[in-house]
């Protein structure tokens, strides 16, 4: 039998997608490395440090990752590659920042790896003092320790401890039951080894705000959430209200000027948004209460401003909520360094085989572009092609053709550019909401889609995140960001509750343009997940569908 997988030096792994054994192996695969690249029948996984630090926090051993490999291999595992994994997966642990004399921070270590770091001329800017078996900080570079560290080549454990927040009455309502999973997570966030602060990995639909919910009444301290919209902040302060016996005078939005309550739900837009002046009061009114929790939902969008604010709040624990961890910018290690480790994950076609999420089958659709398009598309820039290759006009009937055949289901468009959306919203005869949309008039439109009484929404990427849609059963991409993985996995999302039942989930790509590029990229966290595409033609699906007519 062909071998599942051929293992590289550079730590590269290829392995054959069509192997019977990939979907048992798949799990493993993803705890100790990551999906980079799908060429089918081979997808293409990469083994890095980080990768390495998050499987040792989950508890895995070199020891079971090599067994792994070795048994998969084609080949024998390169040396290098063995040596690289055992010393990577040995560093977990090595190095433990914890609270010396006098509110210094003390990092212990052995020796030769603390006279390694002392070295390093951005340790020695930072460091109070240099002694054999730790380096003195003090309280305040926290942070800055653990990024700088990390940045060496070597993770932090951090035990020094949280700051003393006030009380939070709260608990789950006697009638709210957590899932296995769920309950597994919360767990799994209190555990000894993630010292009170982590990431959880749970896709769209699988309850992760009911899970930071029980983690924060399980705490029991003040409590900060940061959501990525208005409208996922909004849906925190419902699921506080409907499963939690919070009192509701302890539960707020953040609002300027106003007393911050025990539990506050603001925004990565609020928090990071400056006066006149340049300076910025929210950020500062937050930082300075003294929270005992906070929730970052969506971690994986954290904005580059929200790296200074979690830098500023390491004395207090921290969780993160994510669907993926990928990062197109490739600060994955910022999350890890400054929220903490991941730990938990579940895949997505687990919970699907369990019932937990509906069964969605993904189709990619090439749509041909009309001639004069083609030439405009030859002729652009490369960053003018993926816009003309977006608003391909051909799109506009597969979209028609795809609603009608979907005709009495809930479906939504989505897509990047406000001008192909507003015509596809006149010619379907349906709203089209985007990020100027009034609140209201968007939780209005919201409120018919769920009841029944609208049959079809066309949303920006507004949508992409934090929008709860159980209804649809049908979405149709038809455009999106540059081949973002984060944004297909939050895309697929919307069709990944149970309510509606199976989905399907249509990606239009022109064809012969840089779509079809694009849209390889975004399918891979897809299939890491363990979903396939089916990959059709327009035109044959109109055949097939006057086919089915003339029947």
């Amino acid at each position: 039998m062909t071998a599942l997988l051929y293992v590289q030096a550079d730590g590269t792994l290829l392995v054959c997608s069509d192997h019977p054994g990939y979907d048992e192996a798949r799990p493993m695969l993803l705890t100790f490395s990551e999906l980079r690249q799908r060429l089918d029948p081979i997808h293409v996984y990469q083994i890095r440090p980080v990768t390495l630090w998050q499987a040792a926090s989950l508890a895995v051993t070199a020891g079971e990752v090599l067994a792994f490999l070795r048994q998969a291999s084609a080949h024998p595992v390169p040396y290098h590659l063995q040596h690289m994994v055992v010393e990577e997966m040995r560093k977990w642990g090595r190095l433990v920042l914890q609270t010396g004399a006098r509110g210094r921070l003390l990092l212990r270590g052995d020796a030769a790896t603390i006279r390694r770091l002392a070295e390093d001329a951005a340790i020695r800017r930072i460091a109070v003092e240099v002694r054999q078996d730790d380096l003195v900080f003090r309280s305040r570079d926290r942070a800055s320790v653990k990024r700088a560290v990390t940045a060496l080549g070597h993770p932090v454990i951090d035990r020094a401890g949280y700051q003393t927040a006030p009380p939070l009455r709260m608990a789950l309502r006697p009638e709210t039951r957590l899932r296995d999973y769920q309950a597994d997570a919360v767990e799994r966030f209190f555990d000894q080894t993630h010292d009170g602060s982590g990431v959880i990995v749970l896709p769209s639909g699988a309850g992760k705000t009911l899970v930071g919910l029980a983690i924060v009444a399980r705490l029991g301290l003040h409590a900060l959430v940061l959501v990525p919209s208005e409208t996922a902040a909004r849906q925190w302060l419902a699921e506080c209200r409907r499963y939690t016996t919070a009192d509701p005078a302890d539960v707020s939005l953040y609002e300027p000027g106003r007393p911050l309550t025990p539990l506050t739900i603001t925004t990565y837009q609020r928090v990071t948004a400056r006066a006149a002046s340049g300076e910025r009061r929210h950020f500062a009114a937050l930082a300075n209460h003294p929270w005992g929790i906070v929730v970052y939902d969506e971690v994986h969008v954290l904005p580059a401003p929200l790296f200074r604010l979690a830098a500023d709040l390491q004395s207090v624990r921290r969780l993160g909520l994510t669907a993926t961890l990928v990062r197109e910018d490739g600060s994955d290690t910022d999350i890890f360094s400054l929220i903490g480790a991941k730990c938990y994950e579940v895949p997505w076609k687990e919970l699907e085989r369990r019932g937990y999420l509906a069964a969605v089958r993904c189709v990619e659709v090439r749509v041909p572009m009309p001639a004069g398009a083609q030439a405009a598309y030859a002729a652009a820039g490369a960053k003018q092609q993926h816009r003309l290759a977006a608003l391909n006009p051909e799109k506009l009937d597969v979209v028609r053709m795809l609603v009608e055949q979907h005709r009495g289901e809930s479906v939504i468009v989505i897509g990047h550019y406000l001008e192909s959306l507003h015509q596809i919203g006149h010619e379907l005869g349906c709203p089209v909401l985007t990020g100027n949309t009034p609140q209201s008039e968007r939780l209005a439109w919201f409120d018919r889609f769920r009841g029944g009484l609208l049959r079809c929404l066309v949303l920006s990427r507004m949508a992409n995140m934090s929008v709860d849609l159980p209804c649809a059963s049908v979405a149709i991409q038809v455009s999106g960001l540059f081949g973002s993985r984060q944004e297909e996995a939050q895309r697929l999302g919307r069709l990944l509750r149970p309510d509606s039942g199976p989905g399907v989930f249509y990606t239009l790509v022109s064809r012969g343009t840089v779509e079809e590029r694009m849209a390889k990229h975004r399918q891979m966290y897809l299939v890491e997940q363990g979903y396939s595409y089916e990959v059709t033609d327009a035109a044959a699906m109109a055949v097939c569908r006057r086919s089915r007519a003339g029947r």
